[in-house]
């Protein structure tokens, strides 16, 4: 069933899934008012093989994980086609109205157009506190760990931990290795249990026992964000990381995270140009600016 919502003077009428980006598309128009911004035109739009990149008429340039539900490419490129030179909040006001099959599309937007109001300055003014780089200072040991999409967070934890949860869609062979030896089968990495193949909300009774949880911010592209994060309701710490995460921090504090690990792309074209290489050597952070976000 479609609901009419209402935005401004018009009503958009959006199929569930897309309410979400309403509610931060008015906290985003909000701060263009308020610091007296004007709201920046859509560039160009790269559909690429990981990430899903829209760029401003100021090369600024945001991301989203291509994990959604998705038109056929044809189809995407008249919309995308469409939504050239109009302002950011225009093109997001039509993913909302072509439906959820556009939310990747909208979620990269939204971040691009949230994207003014991240620096360390104007978050302080919100009660937003930003540090510089990955440092992740929370005490693991002991503590019942869930990491929602494998990788990175692995690397900043001692493996003191009591138990560690990974949770992710992709297929056991591209994630694990297996050593076998005459002396047994052993597989790696060792010392964490393994959920995957299969969305970490049919785990809720794991999430729900678990005192930190780090989910990656493509549970916000495929709208399980808000899901997970009401099973892990007895976690101390409730994060989200990933470029996604640019997106509408003061939305997000407000759902009940409390840690935000996110990134910002330094220079549009040199990023391109090795996203866009035949043979992409993987190496993003190279061209990020990595940074933590928590509440005063």
């Amino acid at each position: 069933m479609k609901d009419v919502l209402n935005i401004g003077k018009e009503n958009l009428i959006t199929e569930s899934g897309m309410e979400d980006l309403i509610l931060i598309l008015e906290q985003n128009r909000a701060f263009y008012q308020k610091y007296k911004t004007e709201i920046p035109k859509l560039k160009e739009f790269v559909l690429g093989f990981r990430w899903a990149m829209a760029v401003d008429e100021n090369d600024k340039i945001s991301l989203a994980l291509r994990v959604g539900d998705e038109e056929e490419l044809d189809i995407y490129t008249k919309f995308i086609k469409s939504l050239l030179n109009k302002p950011l909040d225009k093109c997001i006001e039509e993913c909302v109205k072509a439906g959820p099959k556009y939310r990747t599309i909208a979620v990269s937007i939204s971040s691009l157009m949230s994207k003014p109001f991240n620096t360390a300055e104007r978050l302080l003014e919100r009660g937003i506190i930003r540090t510089e780089g990955l440092n992740f200072d929370y005490e693991v040991k002991d503590k019942k760990i869930g990491i929602i999409g494998f990788g990175l967070y692995i690397k900043k934890m001692k493996d003191d931990w009591k138990e560690f949860h990974a949770f992710d869609f992709r297929d056991p062979k591209t994630i694990l290795s297996t050593v076998i030896t005459e002396d047994g089968v052993k597989t790696y990495p060792e010392r964490i249990t393994w959920h995957l193949g299969e969305n970490a909300l049919e785990n809720k009774d794991i999430l729900a026992d678990l005192d930190i949880v780090i989910m990656t911010g493509c549970t916000v592209v495929n709208n399980t964000y808000k899901g997970i994060l009401e099973a892990c309701k007895n976690a101390s710490i409730r994060g989200i990381y990933g470029p996604s995460g640019e997106l509408a921090p003061d939305y997000l504090f407000d759902l009940g995270y409390n840690y935000i690990f996110s990134t910002s792309i330094l220079d549009k074209d040199k990023y391109l140009i090795d996203s866009l290489a035949a043979s992409p050597d993987y190496s993003e952070f190279a061209h990020m600016d990595l940074y933590e976000l928590k509440k005063k």
